[in-house]
């Protein structure tokens, strides 16, 4: 007994009926001969011939769902519509994985935020060189310098807390800045 789908004759307004393994043949026939076609048509939906060739064999795999249901006389109009819409698809795709932008980190060393250990005791012994320098300062220096530096309190500020002018603000912290300089040296003058 034969299957349904065999013996059921395909054909359209026009067209000749057609056996299953004819409608086969056919389908292949027609395929081939769309190929180059529907990659140029691609070619201009998107970003690289690649791509354009990619959708196409996409395309293709996608009307073969309907090689039995519709006509030979709509394969065409029915490939074109599904390439478009892969086309789409693939756009939306590199949109949302923003695949122009990616750039490969192979054979990059990544910082990982982390200090190795010998820069961590230099810079905690640094740190103990600071703070033992500035508890040295007179007293009028490391309170304005303290303000400044730990506070961050403007000039103004400063000079209305101590009941002193602006200018003596200046002063005790050229006086700290020069003494810290001179006690933990120049290579931390950022730290100050």
């Amino acid at each position: 007994m034969k299957n349904k789908q065999e013996s059921a004759p395909i054909g359209g307004p026009g067209m000749p009926v057609l056996g299953a393994r004819d409608n086969a043949h056919h389908f292949e026939t027609f395929l081939r001969g769309q190929f180059r076609g529907l990659v140029q048509f691609l070619r201009a939906r998107t970003a690289n011939e690649q791509d354009a060739e990619d959708a196409a064999q996409e395309s293709m795999t996608k009307l073969l769902r309907y090689r039995e249901s519709e006509p030979p006389s709509a394969w065409k109009q029915l490939l074109y519509r599904i390439a478009v819409n892969v086309a789409h698809d693939q756009y939306r795709v590199a949109l949302s994985h923003h695949n122009k932008d990616h750039v490969g980190l192979d054979g990059l060393e990544i910082a990982t935020g982390e200090h190795t250990p010998e820069q961590r005791a230099l810079y905690d012994q640094q740190v103990a060189r600071l703070s033992k320098a500035i508890l040295e300062l007179p007293p009028k220096c490391q309170r304005v310098y303290l303000l400044k530096r730990a506070q961050g309190m403007s000039h103004a500020d400063i000079a209305k807390r101590c009941d002193i002018s602006v200018k003596m603000v200046e002063k005790h912290l050229a006086t700290a800045l020069a003494q810290l300089r001179r006690k933990v040296g120049d290579s931390s003058s950022e730290t100050f």
